[in-house]
């Protein structure tokens, strides 16, 4: 080796040294004196961020490394007992990055969250069966499915849950908000197929009494169906969710058989859910454009009705669609196709939500899903969803007034004293395809 190697490399071994030196010296006054003043000089550079960030595309790093920046302030002097949940700092984050773009509808779920939201567009769910509701702090049952081991334990709507496997319910979800606590009872509550869940409900002019329930597979209906009166089918799809065109497919089969003189879709009160699963529901009553899509760029794609075997197939028949302000997303394209597309069809009802935009749902490493709006919709016609709802043909204010007696639907009852429900819209819809009489214009007022 030549003198001048030798030479170079000292050098290198002293600048080494100098600079661990330094750094050791720089540790230890941040040590002794408490903190570690990250702010300043390469102290900024020696935080969680550093790797991080050089992993950034090189023309966001500068706009990324304020971040690094204030992550590293908080990791150095934020006062803390505890660890600091990381996790939550980072989920924070996320939501906060989502929230910056003011769309609703792109949004972070965290995974427990985004787990239940999942099984439950499945139409299927590990548990005991029943919906959960969180009022001023306090977890009660709103509904128990049928054919659930909550049903078979005696559970009932409006039953307290006190505690979850003796953890108390006030304890589960102190300092937690509605939604937050909403989830985490209902993760408790959940659990595998077979395994036990013990709760202690509370129930009105009872003392509290405890119910151990086997967890079973749960199915989670999204489609009911009746005759009315023999002359009308009658179908209500309360969500569009993976199960929906096989739910909807199995009561065709069941009523149309019946021969029929008109069909009702009651549409009112449903959030939306699946894209395909709208498609294919119009795939039943005709064949051609289903909706169309418009991205950020303007660029237009048409997408088409899926259609079903013949024996599902209801191209013909009259049909009332009834909608409301709880109608969005996926049920606003049924009915804005249908009544765009589709002959002897008619909306009843009230103006729909204006929930008219595309998501993206991406599956994210910790479990969680970020929702991405990546277009908007529009209707056969070419008509915008989106903040501006639809319109029926036929407004009709709902009412349960003993003037619009309908046969009961679903789960409802007569009020006490009557032998027939109440339902001005649904009335509305019976006497259009019955008897041939046009509902009474409202003027749609403003939402």
């Amino acid at each position: 080796m030549t003198p001048l190697f030798h030479k170079l490399k000292r050098v290198a071994s002293m600048l080494a040294l100098l600079l661990i030196g330094f750094a050791a010296g720089w540790l230890s006054a941040g040590v002794v004196g408490g903190h570690l003043p990250v702010t300043s000089g390469i102290a900024g550079l020696l935080g969680p961020g550093l790797v991080a960030n050089q992993a950034t595309p090189a023309q966001l790093r500068e706009q990324f490394g304020v971040f690094w920046q204030v992550w590293n302030i908080v990791e150095n002097e934020f006062y803390h007992v505890e660890p600091l949940d990381r996790s939550r700092m980072i989920r924070g984050a996320i939501s906060g990055m989502l929230a910056s773009l003011d769309d609703p509808y792109t949004l972070y779920q965290e995974p427990e969250l985004a787990s239940q939201t999942n099984d439950h567009m499945q139409g299927t769910l590990e548990g005991i069966g029943a919906y959960i509701n969180v009022i001023d702090g306090r977890a009660y049952i709103s509904k128990v499915f049928k054919n659930s081991p909550a049903l078979a334990a005696g559970l009932q709507a409006n039953d307290e849950i006190i505690a979850v496997d003796d953890v108390l319910i006030a304890d589960l979800i102190a300092d937690l908000d509605t939604n937050q606590a909403a989830v985490k009872v209902a993760s408790k509550i959940r659990g595998p197929q077979g395994s036990i869940v013990k709760l202690r409900i509370g129930r009105a002019d009872q003392e509290p009494f405890e119910v151990s329930i086997t967890r079973a597979q749960v199915i989670v209906g999204s489609v009911e169906g009746q005759m009315l009166d023999d002359k009308l089918a009658y179908i209500k799809i309360t969500e569009f969710k993976a199960t929906t065109t096989r739910e909807f497919d199995d009561i065709l089969r069941e009523l149309l058989p019946k021969k029929p003189q008109g069909i009702v879709l009651d549409l009112r009160n449903n959030p939306g859910g699946y894209l395909q699963n709208a498609q294919e529901v119009l795939g039943r009553f005709y064949d051609c454009t289903a909706l169309f899509e418009t991205n950020g760029q303007g660029e237009l794609k048409e997408l088409s009705t899926i259609g079903g075997g013949r024996d599902v197939r209801v191209f013909d028949l009259p049909l009332v669609v009834l909608v409301n302000g709880g109608s969005a997303s996926a049920s606003e394209i049924v009915a804005g196709a249908l009544r765009d597309a589709r002959q002897f069809t008619y909306l009843i009802g009230e103006k729909t939500f204006g929930k008219g935009s595309v998501q993206n749902i991406h599956q994210l490493m910790d479990g969680g899903s970020a929702r991405v709006t990546i277009a908007h919709w529009l209707t056969p016609a070419k008509i915008t969803i989106n903040k501006e709802g639809i319109v029926p043909q036929y407004v009709v204010p709902y009412n349960e007034d003993i003037s619009n007696p309908v046969p009961c639907v679903g789960e409802r009852q007569p009020a006490e004293g009557q032998t027939s429900c109440a339902d001005s819209q649904l009335a509305a819809a019976m006497r259009l395809l019955l008897e041939g009489k046009a509902p009474v214009v409202v003027e749609a007022t403003q939402q």
